[in-house]
Order: C-alpha cells, then sequence, then structure tokens
C-alpha cells in the first residue's frame, strides 16, 4: 500500500472500527444502480479505460452484480492493434490484475453515444436492444440510489464523446429533473473526471443530487502515471487515489494485503472488508478530501463538490451507499447462499444466537459413501450374468420357426426356382 496513506487512514477510519465509535447511517433506499462512462477512443486514451474498470471493480467488491451495473466504453483498448497484451488492460502495471478479467460491458464503440446515456437513465431502451446473458436493464424507482460516473475529454460545461459529439451540463441537468418527476431515484451521486469537471454540475437543481468533478472551471485533470511496458499512461489521478485509498485502508483494517483487489471471488456474494471500509468512509473523505490533499492532483486542480440540495449532506453518507450493494440487496445475497449451502446439507440445520450449529445424519451420510468392495463384487457379478446370457443364445442358436429362418428359406427357395426356369 501506499505509505503516504497510512497516517490518513489511521486518523480517519480506524478510529471507526472501534466499539464506541459512532457509525455512518444508511440511506432509506433499498437498491443501488451504477452507469459508468468512458467515451474516449483511440489508443492513447488507454486511461480513461482502466479510470472505468477501476470503479467498475470497486463496486462489484461491493456487492454490486452486473444486473445493476450499466458499462459503457467507447473503445476496446484491450483488443487495439498497438496493445502489447492484447485482450488485457492494466492500472498498476503488468504484474497486476487484469482490469477485464470478468467483465461485462453494455455498450461498446459506436453504440457509445449521448442518446445511449441519456436513454439508459431515463430507462427508454430501444425495441431489441438487450443485454448480454438475457440479463434485463436496471429497474430505477423512488428507492434507488444512482451512480452515474463520466471520464474522458471535457471543457466548460460539456463533455465529449469519441470526439464526434458532446454531452451538455443542460443535458445532463434535463435528464436528472425527468428521473425526479419520474421517480426513478432516491439519490444520485454524479462523478466527473475530466477536465473542467465541476462544470458538468452547474444546471443541476433537482434535489438530492450529489455533485463531484475532478477539476474546477479552466482547471485541467491529469494522468497519474505512465506505465514503460504498456507504452501509455494507464490511470488518471483522481479515479487511481479514490481506489488506491480503498484498497489501502482494506488492507490495514484488515491486516491482510490487497493482492490484486479486483472483483470478489464467486464463493461469497461481495468481499466483506471492502464494504466494512465503506459503511465507514463518508462520501466527503472519499471522493474530496482525501483527493485533494492525498491525491497530487496537478498544478492548481482542485475537486468540486456540492450538496446543497440534498437532505444529508456528503460527510453523513456512508460510500457504501452508492459503492456497494444496498443492505437490503446483501441480506438477500447472503439468504440466497445460505439456501444454496443448505442443499448440501441435512434438514437439521439449526442457528442459535448467529451461529450454525450442524448436526450430521451419519445414515444420510452413509448413502453417498461408496464401497468399493460391494461395488466391485456387483461389477464382476454383473459381467459374469452378461456372459452366461451369451453363452445361453450361442447355445440355443436359431428356431426353425423364427421369422428370420422362414424368410431365409422362403428367399433360397424363390432363387432356385427362378435359377431352374432360366436354364
Amino acid at each position: 500500500h501506499n505509505q503516504k496513506h497510512e497516517s490518513a487512514i489511521r486518523n480517519i477510519i480506524v478510529p471507526k472500527f472501534q466499539p464506541n465509535s459512532t457509525p455512518l447511517t444508511h440511506g432509506n433506499h433499498t437498491s443501488n444502480v451504477a452507469i459508468i462512462v468512458s467515451s474516449s477512443r483511440y489508443w492513447f486514451n488507454y486511461r480513461h479505460v482502466t479510470n472505468a474498470l477501476s470503479i467498475y471493480h470497486l463496486l462489484k467488491r461491493g456487492g454490486m452484480t452486473d444486473d445493476n451495473i450499466v458499462l459503457m466504453l467507447a473503445d476496446d483498448i484491450p483488443c487495439n492493434m498497438r496493445n502489447p497484451f492484447r485482450g488485457k488492460i492494466f492500472s498498476r502495471g503488468i504484474t497486476a490484475g487484469d482490469l477485464m478479467e470478468n467483465v461485462e460491458i453494455d455498450y461498446a464503440g459506436t453504440d457509445v453515444t449521448v442518446d445511449a446515456f441519456l436513454r439508459v437513465l431515463l430507462g427508454r431502451h430501444l425495441p431489441g436492444e438487450e443485454r448480454k446473458g438475457g440479463r434485463s436493464w436496471p429497474s430505477l424507482d423512488e428507492n434507488t440510489n444512482v451512480m452515474v460516473y463520466l471520464t474522458g475529454h471535457g471543457g466548460d460545461n460539456f463533455f465529449k464523446f469519441q470526439d464526434g459529439e458532446e454531452l451538455m451540463s443542460n443535458d445532463v441537468a434535463s435528464a436528472f429533473s425527468q428521473m425526479y418527476e419520474l421517480k426513478r431515484y432516491n439519490e444520485i451521486l454524479f462523478i466527473s473526471d475530466t477536465c473542467q469537471a465541476f462544470t458538468m454540475a452547474d444546471e443541476i437543481g433537482v434535489p438530492n443530487v450529489f455533485s463531484v468533478g475532478s477539476s474546477l472551471k479552466d482547471q485541467n485533470s491529469y494522468a497519474s502515471h505512465s506505465d514503460t511496458d504498456v507504452g501509455q499512461s494507464v490511470i488518471d489521478r483522481y479515479s487511481k487515489i479514490v481506489k488506491d485509498f480503498v484498497d489501502d485502508a482494506v488492507t490495514l483494517t484488515s491486516g491482510s494485503p490487497s493482492k490484486n483487489m479486483m472483483a470478489t471471488n464467486d464463493m461469497e456474494p461481495f468481499d466483506k472488508a471492502t464494504v466494512a471500509v465503506m459503511e465507514r468512509f463518508n462520501l466527503h473523505d472519499a471522493l474530496v478530501r482525501i483527493p485533494m490533499n492525498h491525491g497530487e492532483l496537478g498544478p492548481n486542480s482542485k475537486v468540486g463538490h456540492a450538496d446543497h440540495l440534498c437532505s444529508r449532506r456528503m460527510n453523513q453518507v456512508p460510500l457504501s451507499d452508492f459503492f456497494a450493494a444496498s443492505v437490503v440487496e446483501r441480506e438477500g445475497q447472503m439468504d440466497r447462499r445460505r439456501v444454496e449451502a443448505s442443499l448440501w446439507m441435512d434438514d437439521s440445520l439449526k442457528v442459535t444466537d448467529g451461529e450454525d450449529s450442524r448436526h450430521v445424519d451419519y445414515d444420510a451420510e452413509k448413502e453417498c459413501t461408496i464401497d468399493r468392495e460391494a461395488a466391485d463384487e456387483n461389477v464382476n457379478q454383473s459381467r459374469e450374468e452378461q456372459k452366461e446370457s451369451m453363452s445361453q443364445k450361442n447355445q440355443k442358436g436359431m428356431s426353425p420357426f423364427s421369422p428370420i429362418f422362414l424368410a431365409m428359406v422362403g428367399g433360397f427357395l424363390l432363387f432356385v426356382n427362378f435359377s431352374s426356369r432360366r436354364w
């Protein structure tokens, strides 16, 4: 982990793991949905794809499933001819994890447009516009927290899509206003990581929208570092500090190394250590304070944020309210895991004081145990029976009343009769 982060983590996160600490209060929502957009094409914009995928994997570790994440990548950087590691993409060098692992992309290439982005927000999908694997599009209602993340190139009140069109700040404001009227959100977290990013929130006027931009008007958003193996800048500074700080906080609070910090494995629906940090890390610290103080964002670059139209302040909102599955969803995931696990147990599973007390029925267990000697004896007996049956068939021969025998005799007589007449 980054040694520079350690003192901040010990001052901000570690105390919140103490028994006498005051926990952050979860929102009253029942589901979380995320829309992640990397709008840039071309090889030299490699870092914008890694920005998006870094946030994507952070959400997956928090328990969010691909059903509730809409991922839009304008360029297929992993398959670019200039990529020395075809099919892969890295944000921390080739020794780290491949960010394309277990990724479900919903919009790619020329399908990533301003129109497609706005239709996703408003739920106006075109006929025949289906997701891979038959997955349905996320369902948004008044109980849904929505996180919108944009990364790419931008300027004063605009965000570029593939150098061909622009998303304007009033487009975003209009979409959020329609979502408010249609009751398609409980709260929105709008993050823009681009040059002059915070200007994209200038026109927003509906309640309960938290806005964050990696730079202010007339300021730039800078790349973090280049990788000699890849030959490009591999991630932007703002997105890197957000993910790195969560990773380091997990390492220091859980006592285990963060490894690649990719999505959680198939055995657990979410990474418990990551969720524990997110529940104690408020939005202001995670998205504003830490990047400003520890992110080295670049000359004169500052993070912009707004929560004046929200019922809660950003320092009251846990990061898990947007970056993880909701409490209701996590409980549902755990319940499903328990049901699946119960298929491998007997019916006498008992739960006492929050712990599993398992009674093993040995008679039932014996049914799943193979007696090798008995099995071998049965196999040998079966083989002997087959040999005896074949022998009996051979001894019996063919009956004179057999239809096959009669047909053969009739055919022979016809042949003899035909032959004698001809000669």
